[in-house]
């Protein structure tokens, strides 16, 4: 008997793992695949709710609180693992080649500053100071020094590191068949081989959350495909994340740039096209000229877990003891502390550090 049974082993998952091993419980971990298979092994690792935001809401709020929370998180993990997430606050340039897009930037960054956050209007000219690399013919940018990234495949490592450390049991390579009830509780899980039993349940498997019986309500998650490539370099050619329409760049500390992302309705299909590739490429190039000198290190893809309303699903359902943490979509990264101290208070009987409504599962009830 455990006190926490969780589902899912990404970055979701191992962060709640950690948070409520951290409070003294002893937990569960089984995941389907591997580390490797996650959604979030496959990310930019971009921590920028300013850059993503439309306009002011309550999924904004979440992302901001998260993001407030990542310095420290990712301390306390190098800390508990020896291992760096690499958290940089290196600050996003957000960059508009039309009178038209540069006037969307202008209001986003109107509202943002109306909100107390920092960001600063820069001209073509000042925008090629702060990134002379840049090639692209501009009307404007938008610099935002408070955006950060964290390098994903490190920040899981981290994550499983100091889960171990603090004494939960992760399981790989374990499908969960269905959540098992006793008195309309729930009671543990069964698996294709075996069952376990714990006094709490938390669905964190991503865009396998749908797959698992016994849930109520039914998890509407769907997977939206990413093709994403990183390219090669001894020296930082870049010193901050560039965004342009929907092309980013993110700098790696070892020198590696990371290019991304495409957006696919394609199922569980993962395979790598020249269509997906090509276009990372040439928005790149169109970025900046000097990355096509730059060898191609890594292309891969991840199926990121989508809800019809685009928001997570973050709290208590119809049956007791059941808690669901999934439907992260884009941003499991960004949202993972916030996730993991809201599901942990849920756990506890005490009031999450935000409110959870709008992303409550009752909002699938049929």
């Amino acid at each position: 008997m455990h006190d926490v049974i969780i589902v899912g082993g990404g970055v979701i998952g191992l962060s709640v793992a950690r948070e409520l091993a951290v409070q003294g419980k002893s937990v569960l971990v089984l995941d389907r695949g591997n580390t490797r298979d996650a959604t979030s092994w496959a990310a930019a690792g971009m921590l920028a709710p300013q850059s993503e935001a439309d306009g002011a809401s309550p999924f904004f709020d979440l992302c901001l609180a998260s993001a407030k929370l990542y310095r420290d998180w990712a301390n306390h993990l190098h800390e508990e693992s020896g291992i760096d997430p690499e958290y940089a606050d290196s600050g996003l340039l957000y960059v508009a080649s039309t009178e038209e897009a540069l006037c969307r930037l202008k209001r986003g960054l109107e509202w943002q500053q109306s909100m107390g956050l920092r960001g600063e209007f820069l001209s073509p000219e000042a925008a090629v100071q702060l990134e002379p690399h840049l090639t692209l013919p501009m009307a404007g940018a938008v610099f935002m020094p408070d955006e950060c990234h964290v390098t994903p495949r490190r920040l899981l490592e981290a994550l499983a590191g100091a889960c171990t450390e603090k004494g939960v049991e992760i399981r790989s390579g374990v499908r969960v068949l269905d959540v098992q009830r006793v008195g309309g509780r729930a009671a543990g899980v069964h698996t294709s081989t075996e069952q376990f039993a714990a006094r709490a349940v938390v669905i964190a498997s991503g865009v396998r959350s749908p797959e698992i019986g016994g849930l109520s309500p039914a998890i509407p998650v769907t997977p939206r495909k990413g093709q994403i490539l990183s390219l090669a370099s001894d020296a930082r050619e870049f010193r901050h994340m560039i965004r342009w329409e929907h092309a980013y760049m993110v700098p790696r500390r070892s020198g590696e740039l990371i290019i991304g992302a495409t957006n696919e309705d394609a199922g569980f299909d993962r395979s790598i096209t020249p269509a997906g590739v090509g276009s990372l490429l040439q928005h790149a190039q169109q970025l900046s000229m000097h990355v096509a000198q730059l060898p191609i290190g890594e292309i891969w893809t991840g199926l990121r877990p989508a809800t019809p309303d685009g928001l997570p699903v973050i709290g208590r359902t119809a049956v007791e003891g059941l808690f669901y943490a999934t439907g992260h979509y884009r941003n499991g990264i960004l949202l993972a502390p916030v996730t993991a101290s809201s599901v942990v208070s849920l756990i506890d009987n005490r009031p999450a550090p935000v409110p959870l409504e709008p992303f409550a599962p009752s909002r699938f009830a049929v």
